[in-house]
């Protein structure tokens, strides 16, 4: 039987494995997919070691902390790693790790379900680690114009500019000021509110214009800042599409298998029910 696993620090919030599982189930394929946590980056090169070894192992997905880390055991890279310098899928190929990253996909197809037009909003992004680097990628390839950027520390916000310059005309907001300004999306990259720490939010009031309020977490499924949102008058999403779109693409990597949208849709359902089930809505 074939492995794939799902790394990272803390995957209790996580239900990838249901997604993968199912989506191997569909296709008739012997593979197993399986979270695998990771304490530290002592853990993660132990980890690669074992995968280079492993023969049954197919590739791996990487969430929190680890999307830039692994690029240093990485032998190749993909044209949109290499910009948004931040991976959450890889290929093992011939001995060799193939680093993709399909959270942009995933994010744009979400918010193209949405009815996304994003060329002339006026978007917020809240963070600056991996999520966000797919998700600045993600507007840019969708043609979004006028990107603001929030971070509590000035310095990665920076970074993250500088990092873009050549694509993206990012504008830093300071924290203090975001309710200074009007905007049409509002998209929370960071884990505020995530499985177990469901009654923190990353803002605490939306005392400003915004139309359509995007969390990527999908952990509870309707985080503490959706719900604010909600109460707001706000339209709202979470991360379970984006999720599911970057889980389908990583599959179309390592097996070459693409759901139909009816499978797609029948993928969410049941993942909107596991959800239910665990207890998390």
């Amino acid at each position: 039987m074939k492995k794939l696993f799902l790394i990272g620090k803390s995957l209790k919030h996580s239900i990838s494995p249901f997604i993968h599982n199912t989506i191997l189930s569909e296709f008739d394929i012997d593979a197993i997919y399986s979270n695998l946590e990771l304490s530290d980056t002592e853990k993660l090169k132990e980890f690669v070691e074992m995968v280079r070894k492993d023969k049954d192992v197919v590739g791996f997905n990487i969430t929190i902390p680890y999307k830039e880390d692994i690029l240093e055991f990485c032998d190749e890279v993909s044209e949109d790693v290499r910009i948004i310098k931040a991976a959450n899928t890889v290929k093992k190929e011939d001995g060799k790790f193939l680093a993709y990253n399909t959270d942009w996909i995933g994010f744009k197809k979400s918010l193209e379900d949405r009815g996304g037009d994003v060329k002339d909003k006026k978007i917020l992004i809240l963070g600056s680690g991996g999520a966000a680097k797919a998700c600045i990628y993600g507007l840019y390839r969708m043609g979004a114009k006028e990107v603001f950027i929030a971070n509590r520390t000035y310095e990665k916000a920076q970074a993250l500019r500088q990092q873009y310059k050549e694509i993206v005309d990012l504008k830093i907001i300071k924290w203090s000021e975001i309710e200074n300004v009007s905007y049409d999306i509002l998209i929370n990259t960071t884990p505020i509110g995530m499985y177990p720490d469901v009654d923190i939010s990353p803002i605490n009031t939306l005392n400003f214009t915004v139309e359509l309020v995007y969390d990527m977490i999908y952990n509870p499924y309707k985080t503490k800042l959706l719900q604010l949102a909600e109460i707001n008058g706000k339209k709202i999403l979470n991360g379970l599409p984006m999720l599911i779109y970057q889980a389908i693409e990583a599959e179309k990597i390592w097996f070459g298998i693409e759901p139909d949208k009816e499978m797609v849709s029948l993928i969410h359902t049941l993942a909107k029910s596991e959800l239910e089930r665990i207890g998390s809505m």
